[in-house]
């Protein structure tokens, strides 16, 4: 892997994962305002659970080019976290806060593997980039987590207009990279949108699978991101 010159990333769901105990919390507090007492562990599970079908359900719909950027999508998806826990009725006003401090970065963290896997990269003197389907804040909330300094491009669908697996978006990152294809990988956690759309560009891709629900996957596969520094 280290024979790339160039490492280019996805953002949700490889570098960046919901903060389930934080949002968990929200949840537990609006049950109890209804008289219905909610597990906060179960909450997070929920959340995790509906997380891991993003991709899933981003395959019918460009989020990032929709024209609330992505409002109804999240709220659907929050909303759905209220049903699953068995809470019914209006839940807008906590569904519209969760959203909003989302949008804000508020419930974002890192996974365990990536200050330690960037840094490992960055000290080989590897380039990295970020190309993601995300809103145009992106590079703002890396600051916040403190790891755009890593990067030295950005290629964002809510910016440029065209989101993954739509080659041309790869082709932006090829462009911004300033490097020939084959020394380019391209790593994410979606084989329709990340592993499928950077192969359809002729840009090699690794897949992120840290649950290992992908172990038939033929193609590269890394179970943690520090395995690409290796």
């Amino acid at each position: 892997m280290l024979s790339f010159s160039t490492f280019v990333f996805d953002v949700g769901g490889t570098l960046l994962r919901l903060d389930y105990a934080a949002v968990a919390q929200i949840y537990v507090d609006a049950g109890a305002a209804r008289g219905i007492t909610l597990n906060r562990a179960k909450a997070g599970a929920v959340l995790e659970e509906l997380e891991n079908q993003v991709p899933l359900r981003q395959k019918q719909r460009q989020v990032s080019l929709e024209n609330d950027n992505g409002k109804s999508f999240w709220g659907e998806f929050f909303t759905e976290g209220f049903r699953r826990l068995g809470v019914r009725g209006d839940v807008s006003r906590e569904v519209t806060e969760i959203r909003e401090r989302f949008q804000r970065g508020e419930f974002e963290a890192l996974f365990d593997d990536v200050i330690p896997a960037l840094t490992a990269l960055y000290a080989r003197g590897k380039q990295l980039g970020i190309l993601s389907n995300f809103s145009p804040n992106l590079e703002n909330l890396l600051r916040q987590l403190d790891i755009h300094h890593y990067f030295s491009f950005f290629v964002v669908s809510g910016i440029v207009g065209v989101e993954k697996p739509d080659p041309r978006i790869f082709d932006w990152a090829v462009g911004a990279a300033k490097r020939p294809c084959h020394e380019i990988v391209y790593v994410g956690d979606s084989i329709f949108h990340d592993i499928e759309g950077a192969q359809r560009a002729g840009v090699a891709a690794i897949l992120v699978d840290r649950q290992d629900r992908y172990h038939e996957f033929s193609g590269a596969r890394v179970c943690d991101l520090r395995e690409l520094a290796i």
